[in-house]
C-alpha cells in the first residue's frame, strides 16, 4: 500500500489548523487501517523543531504509524497561466505520498504554471491546490474536487464558499479563479482573472 501524505503550513512557529489535518487522518484510518489506532497529528507536531520565524511547511508521511517528518521552508510558486487538461481515470481521492503523476503532467506542460483537470466536463483541480472561481460576489469550488483539501473543507465549514458543478463549457461565466490549500487563502487579491488565466 501507498504511504499517505499531510503537507501542514507552519508560520511563526505556529501549526495552522491541525483540526482539519486529523479529519484527514481519521477519514484515512477509517477507510484503511480500522483496527488501528488513530495516529494524532497534535502529538506528532509537539515533538518537532518548529521555527519561530517565517513560513514553512512540515511533510508528514504515514501509514498506520508515522514514517518520516520535514520541515521545509515555503517558497510560494508563482501562478498565472492555467492550462485545462483532461484527467483521464486518475485517481487522487486520498493524498497520496506518491505525486508522481502530478510531476508528469506538469513535465508535459512547462510552458504552463499549472494544470486544471477536467473530467466528464467538470472541473476538478489543479496539481498543488484546490480551486474557487467567484461568481456574481460568491465564490463556488467543484462539487466533485479530486482531493477534498483541508482548506476546502474548513472554508465550506466557514460558509465562504459553496460546492457546485462547474463544467469547463461554463468558466467564462465566472469572473475569478482562487486556487486555495494550506498555502493559499481564499483571497480576491491573489486570484486571476479566467479570462486571462487559462490559455
Amino acid at each position: 500500500m501507498f504511504a499517505f501524505l499531510e503537507t501542514i503550513f507552519i508560520e511563526n512557529g505556529q501549526a495552522q489548523h491541525l483540526d482539519y489535518h486529523q479529519i484527514r487522518i481519521n477519514d484515512v484510518f477509517n477507510d484503511f487501517y480500522a483496527n488501528e489506532p488513530v495516529l494524532q497529528i497534535d502529538e506528532l507536531v509537539s515533538t518537532l523543531n518548529l521555527p519561530t520565524f517565517g513560513k514553512f511547511r512540515a511533510r508528514i508521511i504515514y501509514e498506520k504509524h508515522w514514517i518520516k517528518s520535514e520541515i521545509i521552508p515555503y517558497k510560494e510558486k508563482q501562478i498565472q497561466r492555467l492550462k485545462a487538461q483532461e484527467l483521464g481515470e486518475y485517481d487522487y481521492s486520498y493524498k497520496w505520498e506518491d505525486r508522481s503523476y502530478f510531476s508528469e503532467v506538469l513535465a508535459e506542460n512547462k510552458e504552463m504554471d499549472e494544470v486544471v483537470f477536467i473530467q466528464n466536463g467538470l472541473i476538478k483541480d489543479c496539481t498543488i491546490a484546490n480551486l474557487a472561481f467567484l461568481k456574481d460576489s460568491i465564490w463556488y469550488t467543484p462539487k466533485q474536487p479530486l482531493l477534498n483539501g483541508t482548506t476546502r473543507r474548513r472554508l465550506i465549514v466557514e460558509e465562504k464558499i459553496q460546492e457546485a458543478d462547474i463544467f469547463i463549457d461554463d468558466l467564462a461565466s465566472y469572473s475569478h479563479i482562487c486556487l486555495i490549500n494550506v498555502f493559499r487563502p481564499l483571497s480576491l487579491e491573489k486570484s486571476l482573472l479566467v479570462s486571462k488565466a487559462f490559455l
